[in-house]
């Protein structure tokens, strides 16, 4: 295992890693490249750099991990400039046609480590380098780490690198509802809501949510278009009912 510093992410538990040399930096920015040509030659049409939870080009953002004493440490600015060697490199190899973007972690949580003001300057040197977007998530960079969750928990990093470093983001976290997306995107906190772990328990979210708020023409696989239909009467019935039972309840009030 290969860190920016010598580090234990579980304490007694996780191997140690080493320490990066500058061959080995070579050599990874290059395998980078390399995954970014078969991306390429296999017709994705979106490449994301993963720059967040304390993955390997996290480990050289976060103070918490970085404790280099080169010129790959120290700074922000110094703990960015591996990353950004590699998303030079990546972004070059990328058709310039196709967009992409880079995950970061807004906030690591933990005191004297990477913060949502870290977070406005890390995305205006990804902007400068390049990048169309910001993918803003947080945390899993320490096992000492202390987030606060919530409903839409990580929206306002998004907001911040956004409207501050103004560059096109991407908001994550409990976001779990189309009427999450739809006020996130309307208020300007982010351009784009990346939904996860709801599809995980729902395959069908999608075309469920779409179908909660009235649009109608979510395409749905032929084999389930009956169901479909059925879901949309019940949805219209149950709306029917309510507006009913308001209206009922609003004429017995004195």
């Amino acid at each position: 295992m290969v860190s920016a510093s010598v580090q234990q992410y579980v304490p007694a538990l996780s191997q140690f890693s080493r320490e990066l040399t500058r061959a080995d930096m070579d050599r990874i920015k290059q395998d980078f490249v390399h995954a970014t040509g078969m991306a390429a030659s296999a017709g994705f049409d979106w490449l994301e750099l993963h720059c967040a939870h304390g993955y390997l080009l996290s480990s050289f953002i976060s103070p918490l991990t970085n404790l280099r004493t080169d010129d790959y440490g120290g700074s922000l600015e110094n703990r960015l400039r591996f990353p950004l060697e590699v998303f030079g490199a990546v972004r070059a190899a990328w058709p310039a046609t196709l967009p992409m973007s880079v995950r970061i972690s807004a906030h690591d949580w933990v005191e004297g480590g990477i913060t949502p003001d870290d977070a406005v300057q890390i995305g205006r040197a990804f902007k400068a380098a390049g990048a169309d977007m910001v993918d803003c998530s947080s945390g899993q960079v320490s096992k000492l780490e202390q987030p606060v969750f919530g409903r839409m928990f990580q929206t306002p990093f998004s907001d911040r690198v956004r409207n501050e470093a103004e560059i096109a983001t991407i908001a994550v976290g409990a976001i779990s509802e189309a009427d999450h997306v739809n006020s996130i995107i309307a208020a300007g906190r982010a351009d784009l809501c990346a939904v996860a772990r709801p599809h995980l328990a729902n395959p069908a979210w999608t075309m469920m949510e779409a179908a909660k708020i009235g649009y109608f023409e979510q395409a749905w696989p032929k084999q389930y278009l009956s169901a479909k239909n059925q879901l949309e009467r019940n949805l219209e019935r149950e709306k029917n009912t309510l507006a009913q039972t308001r209206a009922t309840n609003a004429t017995q009030l004195p």
